[in-house]
């Protein structure tokens, strides 16, 4: 006979004792925060959070690196808004990690800003997007709970077929806006897919074959596939190369993306541009 496993019930008792060391930690820091002992809180709070981390216990420690960022609150200076800011973004990691979304998406948000005053631009950034993603998968864990199942209660409340489709919504036209561009964060990613519109859209002209030049049907190379293809995005349209048959919707499509993406690369560029003088 195979020898009986034992079956615990709690955690294992190293964990335990994290967790008991944790929740005194955090006690004391309170304490020593309402006594105005800014210091000691913080490093309390942070080793609180840091045990509860080992712990497993994501979103206690996340409650505790926000607590860690409060005490930096009433401060001010460069090294107490980096304290603030990385604390932050600590807890908004862990908050994310124990799926509690609307909670991470708030931490993201408070770390970016904080960041933003520090002139730390490219944690900024990341802070911000982060927030940005966190939101997106709140929307979609929102949708798929509620899916086949009508009106259900979300919380204390109803939702109808129609908030359904709301939510929906707002997450496709947010998952498209961190394709694009990032969130307008990331212009490069933007110049990126521009880049592949114009290469793919000259391919398919290649391939077409012919072109309307002139008034007359002449075969396409290579180069020229590109040219067009390149005039045709911009919206120049010099009129001396014309698509023929099927890929006139080609480059209806490429110059529409060619309205859209543009603006969107030139106002990403321009932000990155100025936050970096």
């Amino acid at each position: 006979m195979n020898p009986k496993i034992p079956h615990f019930n709690g955690p294992p008792a190293e964990f335990k004792t994290k967790i008991e060391r944790a929740i005194t930690l955090e006690r004391e820091a309170h304490r020593l925060r309402g006594e105005g002992k800014i210091d000691q809180a913080f490093q309390s709070f942070d080793q609180a959070a840091k045990l509860f981390q080992e712990a497993g216990e994501p979103l206690k420690s996340a409650v505790c690196f926000s607590s860690a960022a409060t005490c930096w609150n009433i401060h001010t200076g460069r090294q107490p808004l980096r304290n603030a800011a990385t604390r932050n973004e600590f807890a908004a990691l862990q908050a994310f990690e124990a799926q509690d979304y609307a909670y991470a998406e708030t931490l993201f948000g408070e770390a970016a800003l904080l960041y933003e005053k520090e002139g730390d631009f490219t944690k900024f950034s990341y802070c911000y997007r982060r927030a940005k993603d966190t939101q997106l998968s709140r929307l979609w864990k929102i949708f798929t709970q509620m899916q086949g199942q009508g009106s259900q209660a979300v919380g204390l409340r109803l939702v109808s077929w129609k908030e359904r489709v709301s939510i929906f919504i707002s997450w496709f036209f947010g998952s498209l806006n961190r394709l694009i561009w990032g969130y307008g964060e990331m212009p490069f990613r933007t110049f990126g897919i521009a880049c592949g519109v114009i290469t793919l859209s000259a391919f398919c002209y290649y391939i077409s074959g012919t072109i309307l030049t002139g008034g007359f049907v002449q075969k396409i190379d290579l180069f020229e596939s590109f040219y067009l293809s390149i005039i045709t995005y911009t919206t120049v349209g010099y009129g001396d190369y014309l698509p023929m048959g099927w890929v006139r919707g080609v480059a209806a499509f490429e110059a529409l993306s060619g309205i859209l993406f543009t603006p969107l690369f030139l106002i990403a560029l321009t932000r990155h541009y100025l936050r970096t003088r």
